[in-house]
């Protein structure tokens, strides 16, 4: 409960706090006023910003509030839509997953991979995985596992393997070890743990268990994992698939993991669309995207589709930011006009008057619009934290920079606007009509 309450209290003393910052950097300009006046514009803005600190500073709050709610709202859509394809991506263990009929013959080698090699399709690593599909010998207890035989060489560039998948080291180095060394094998943590087992053990493991072509081999643990990309059903030891191969004489594919080579939805279709008119034509391969990945997990909490929540929010913070600008500036010269009207009486010009209420309105619209983005980031990373139970994969706080740029920019073009607006107004007024008001 605390966590939910915490962004609430960094969207209110984000808040004050840019208030406070705003009137103290107003106040300041007490001390670069000069024994002169200085420049017309400038020296009468350093004026009016000191003398109306708290009015302006009350704008800003105003400001800071809308797009800080914003901002927050859309950095979490964006967090969590990158978490959910990340963690499809991690379930299917790439782009694509595309698995053979067990009842097609003859049997796909791994080099079939270079069938699979279509337009639309990058990289494509041959994969071969059974349950219980081997038996772990520790130094003091053994164990079944499920055993997955990859190409180290390949395997990296269409999972989404991390460093954070590693119990030591970087993913990569952990890749060139095992295609390096025939005898190497990477071990879950805790079946390592449970086995007594540490990197750099000789342990024995018999490959293909339960079929004619069973046989123990000893391998060197060259690394530990604590998740391992492209195994749903987990995972606890990996080796290479020409060690594989050699040892038990199966040249059998489970499945082949491929990366596509255009982004999204478009490159996924085009590369799905050339598999089925190629090879999937032919042979009865089933072909699994991370987009039916995600359809399977309708009924959890991690598929949520917030893209209509997402419109409602930037089209609502955008009008607030309109009517909150719009309201500072006319209300501005409603409490102001005789003071406009004697400075035009003065011999300040159309343009100078124009540039004094710009330089008001654009002051409280740019200060209100970089401290919203600012404690509205600081919010959504709050907000992230909550989303860490509900993926595999940690996510990590995704910015979308087009709708933060909106969001900036949308009050300083309003202020614009509206000063402009506002002078014409004002030069319509009549002097004599102003100064009798009472």
């Amino acid at each position: 409960a605390g966590l939910l309450v915490a962004p609430l209290d960094v969207w209110a003393g984000g808040t004050l706090l840019a208030v406070r910052c705003s009137e103290a950097l107003a106040s300041q300009s007490r001390g670069r006023i000069t024994s002169g006046f200085g420049p017309l514009i400038r020296g009468t803005l350093r004026r009016s910003l000191r003398h109306r600190a708290r009015p302006l500073a009350t704008g800003i709050a105003g400001g800071c509030l809308v797009t800080a709610f914003g901002m927050s709202v859309v950095i979490f859509a964006a967090t969590y839509n990158a978490a959910k394809a990340t963690d499809a991506r991690f379930f299917v263990g790439g782009d694509l997953r595309l698995t053979p009929s067990v009842v097609d013959e003859p049997p796909h080698p791994p080099s079939f991979a270079s069938t699979l090699h279509v337009p639309g399709v990058a990289t494509v690593s041959p994969v071969v995985f059974r349950l219980e599909n081997a038996v772990l010998i520790g130094p003091h207890d053994q164990d079944r596992a499920n055993l997955a035989a990859i190409d180290p060489a390949t395997f990296g560039d269409v999972a989404p393997l991390s460093d954070a998948a590693m119990v030591h080291g970087r993913a990569s180095a952990a890749m060139s070890t095992l295609g390096a060394d025939p005898t190497g094998v990477l071990v879950d943590a805790d079946k390592a743990s449970s086995l007594g087992i540490e990197t750099g053990d000789q342990v024995n493991v018999l490959l293909a268990r339960g079929t004619t072509a069973q046989t123990l081999q000893e391998f060197r643990v060259v690394g530990q994992f604590v998740r391992f990309p492209g195994f749903p059903a987990g995972v606890d030891i990996v080796i290479d698939i020409g060690r594989y191969e050699r040892a038990t004489g199966l040249h059998e594919t489970d499945f082949f993991l491929a990366r596509t080579t255009g982004p999204g939805a478009a490159g996924l279709s085009r590369a799905i669309a050339a598999l089925r008119s190629g090879p999937a034509a032919d042979q009865a391969v089933r072909i699994e995207a991370t987009t039916e990945a995600l359809n399977k997990d309708q009924s959890s909490l991690a598929a949520f589709d917030l893209r209509g929540l997402v419109h409602l929010d930037v089209l609502f913070t955008l009008l607030m930011s309109v009517v909150a600008v719009t309201m500072f500036v006319f209300g501005m010269i409603l409490h102001r006009r005789r003071e406009f009207v004697v400075l035009r009486a003065h011999g300040m010009s159309r343009n100078e008057l124009r540039a004094l209420l710009f330089g008001e309105a654009g002051w409280m619209a740019g200060a209100g619009s970089v401290a919203g983005a600012l404690v509205g980031w600081g919010m959504a990373r709050l907000f992230v934290f909550v989303l860490r139970p509900l993926f595999v994969v940690d996510p990590h706080v995704t910015l979308p920079v087009g709708q933060i740029a909106l969001f900036i920019a949308t009050p300083m073009t309003v202020a614009a606007a509206a000063s402009l607006y506002a002078a014409a107004l004002l030069g319509r007024s009549e002097a004599s009509e102003l100064l009798r008001e009472t």
